[in-house]
């Protein structure tokens, strides 16, 4: 055997499992702290996190042609944030210090969606941390459903599993022949509220819609099912504005039957690129994608 390419296995074997050891150590020493008193990490991190990752900062910069007010280093900051907001979230700690300070914008939208259909979608971009909206599916009457991606560490995978899973939230697995696409209509059928990441393909394909006056690739998923079900989408976003953490639903919409099922996708596609505009805008840097979103960062 080739003892190169057996040090190379055990270096990212061990990289890959210190990683989840990391995250367990992390999670028990600051789950009972204050989180106002754990997000003052997230500033020297984030300012760290920028200094380090130069490469990306360039791809970050082009961004401020698309969109006002946006800040790589600020976006970056608030990556960390998500990421230490999730460290510390539990199913106490979110009942204890945030639950009651969490305002609902466009409540309305939800009741009248619950009093019409069984089942719609919740589609969100990847702004502030769509992990604290699971909490609020409770008391929305809404029986929340998600796709978790495959990770190459299933320690990971499952830890973040059983976290959405405790705040309220069911979880599949998606990913190369997982069925993906048909188990999300049969749970529709079962009067599931499936949640969904909109904003941004994963790889290079996907369908490409205008976003900020600029061709982005979107997955289809969220439209697609839409479509095949007649089913709403309603666009949604959880983040901190002034203090406050606020959920946010925009105006939903389904997607109607055109000549085709391309021409349907695309119009869909269309009227969701503009409603996650505008949450994006609530706060352009809390909307932390760092990977390729426009066709032209590809």
């Amino acid at each position: 055997m080739d003892h190169s390419v057996t040090k190379i296995y055990i270096s990212v074997s061990t990289f890959i499992k210190m990683k989840f050891t990391l995250i367990k150590f992390l999670h028990r020493l600051i789950k009972n702290v204050s989180l106002s008193k754990v997000l003052i990490l997230s500033y020297p991190i984030g300012y760290l996190y920028y200094f380090l990752t130069p490469m990306s900062n360039i791809k970050l910069n082009k961004r401020k042609k698309y969109i006002t007010n946006y800040s790589p280093l600020l976006v970056k900051i608030n990556y960390v944030k998500y990421w230490i907001e999730t460290i510390w979230l539990s199913k106490e700690g979110y009942e204890s210090q945030i639950l009651q300070n969490v305002e609902i914008i466009n409540e309305d939208e939800v009741k009248k969606l619950n009093k019409n259909f069984d089942s719609f979608i919740i589609a969100l971009p990847h702004v502030g941390n769509w992990e604290f909206a699971i909490p609020m599916g409770k008391p929305l009457n809404l029986n929340l459903l998600a796709v978790a991606e495959p990770l190459s560490d299933t320690n990971i995978l499952n830890w973040f599993t059983d976290l959405r899973e405790s705040l309220g939230c069911k979880i599949i697995l998606g990913g190369k022949g997982q069925n993906t696409y048909q188990k999300l209509c049969d749970h529709l059928d079962e009067g599931y509220h499936l949640c969904l990441l909109a904003d941004r393909h994963v790889g290079k394909s996907g369908i490409g819609v205008e976003f900020f006056n600029q061709l982005a690739a979107f997955p289809k998923g969220p439209v697609a099912l839409s479509l095949a079900k007649q089913v709403p989408i309603i666009p949604a976003t959880f983040l901190k504005i002034d203090n406050k953490y606020k959920l946010v639903f925009g105006k939903p919409f389904i997607v109607p039957h055109f000549e085709n099922d391309a021409q349907s996708i695309q119009h869909g596609l269309k009227v969701l690129s503009k409603e996650l505009e505008k949450l994006i805008l609530l706060d352009p840097n809390q909307w932390h994608s760092i990977q390729p979103v426009w066709t032209s960062e590809y």
